[in-house]
């Protein structure tokens, strides 16, 4: 265990150098942590990080186009092509087209999206309280507020 105090600064026998007490290294460590819980989460709905992160937002913006969700989601061009192709394979989104844009797609869940969504909504909001429960007394607004400003940097 690493503790952020510095009183133990090893894994095992090896020294962690400083690492232990750099933001950058615990956030990675805690984003492994809740990524790992969160996978398996969505397991029983065969649903990763990402695929569930462009759902919602399709769910919240139907009609959206794929730019768009790539440019909110930080995710690159080629690799959003790939998730939305294989969401439109397994029938949980449809692309249809865009007033005026013959080259761009809108997007919206289908049926079984939808309905696929709301129960990994359910596991994903189990796996939140998980993860707000480990924080104990820190306050979620405050937490939220200094992820986003380092997210900004």
């Amino acid at each position: 265990m690493i503790e952020a105090s510095g009183r133990k600064e090893t894994i095992g026998s090896v020294s962690l150098g400083g690492l232990e007490t750099t933001v950058g290294f615990l956030l990675r460590l805690a984003q492994v942590a809740v990524f790992k819980d969160l996978l398996a989460a969505l397991k029983p709905f065969d649903l990763r990080v990402t695929d569930l992160s462009v759902l919602l937002v399709i769910e919240a913006t139907p009609g959206l186009q794929q730019r768009a969700i790539g440019e909110v989601l930080r995710i690159q061009r080629p690799n959003l092509v790939t998730i939305i192709d294989q969401l439109e394979a397994r029938g949980l989104v449809r692309r249809g087209p865009v007033q005026g844009d013959r080259r761009a797609y809108a997007l919206s869940l289908t049926k079984e999206g939808e309905a696929l969504l709301q129960e990994a909504k359910i596991a994903h909001a189990q796996h939140d309280r998980k993860v707000l429960d480990a924080l104990g007394d820190v306050d979620k607004a405050q937490m939220l507020a200094a992820l986003e400003r380092i997210a900004a940097l």
